[in-house]
């Protein structure tokens, strides 16, 4: 295996590939306003990396929606949450579960809920890309996958 994907579900979550070397071979944030066929695309084109490197295995953020979301919140990331795995998998991906907590302790970025401690961490270890809240926790459950399998 060359490739491993993360995936962190929601409104403004991140799908990300990262090759053997740690090297970032393709993420996308996601988008409250995006449609279905938009989160179809972006998965499309994951797909479509994650195949050029003939591997399929990826860590999917196993989170629950947040207190005081409220109701049209929580049925909003349950919702894309679903779909996400329901998409990936339908796309012949392989999906294991990782709770926040797991990876941030590998990795030793225990955020205690502060997204700022992830970015930071996600920016260091990503020095040439822009990162944003939006996509560093997608880039670390790749980054906790690829250390998990060894690439």
């Amino acid at each position: 295996m060359t490739a491993v994907f993360g995936v962190d579900p929601g409104v403004n979550g991140a799908l990300a590939v990262l090759l053997s070397a740690g090297d970032v071979a393709f993420v996308r944030g996601l988008k409250p306003d995006m449609t279905e066929t938009d989160v179809d695309g972006i998965m499309d084109a994951m797909v479509s990396v994650m195949k050029g490197y003939e591997s399929r295995i990826g860590f999917f953020e196993k989170v629950q929606h947040m207190t005081g979301d409220g109701g049209q919140g929580s049925h909003t990331f349950g919702y894309i949450k679903g779909y996400l795995r329901a998409g990936l998998r339908a796309r012949g991906m392989v999906l294991i579960d990782v709770y926040p907590q797991a990876w941030q302790a590998y990795l030793g970025c225990l955020s205690g809920g502060d997204k700022n401690v992830t970015k930071r961490f996600a920016a260091a270890l990503f020095p040439s890309l822009k990162v944003t809240h939006g996509i560093a926790d997608g880039l670390l459950v790749a980054e906790y996958g690829r250390q998990r399998l060894s690439l």
